[in-house]
């Protein structure tokens, strides 16, 4: 069983092992270099979640940033390889988006090549909304994402 929570500075190590292990699973980009510095900044200053398995061990997290009172964006988004295609992923979404106050949206950046996130976040109701040619490293496009909650 999985559960929801917030991330912790102890959660550090274990968030850069698995951006680690995506690394080199994929054949483009997965966003920058996310050291354990970075990683650690980012949650000193904006908040993370997590998915966590019933042994404790995290299996996809998520650090994002409050934009403004009505507008959340998502800077990384991860899911360890071993639990893809395991609903780990949609069930952090799912919780994270259940989270959102009255008319917040969430914004989200993917490589194009990316396509079972494209799939994913498309199945559940996040809208392409823009793109960004030339923004990763490989050359690859970022596909813009917005979810807005049905009021």
């Amino acid at each position: 069983m999985l559960t929801y929570r917030n991330l912790t500075a102890a959660d550090v190590s274990e968030c850069q092992k698995i951006w680690l292990e995506l690394s080199g699973h994929y054949d483009h980009p997965i966003g920058g270099q996310w050291t354990p510095e970075k990683i650690a900044a980012e949650m000193a200053d904006h908040p993370g979640v997590a998915v966590v398995s019933s042994c404790g061990q995290i299996e996809a997290f998520c650090l994002y940033r409050q934009l403004a009172s009505d507008c959340r964006e998502i800077m990384l988004l991860l899911t360890r390889p071993r639990v893809h295609r395991t609903g780990a992923m949609k069930a952090l979404l799912r919780s994270f988006m259940e989270d959102l106050g009255a008319g917040e949206s969430v914004w989200l950046e993917v490589h194009a090549g990316n396509l079972p996130a494209i799939a994913l976040y498309e199945a559940m109701s996040f809208r392409l909304c823009g793109e960004r040619p030339d923004y990763y490293a490989d050359g690859g496009k970022a596909l813009l994402y917005e979810y807005k909650p049905l009021q």
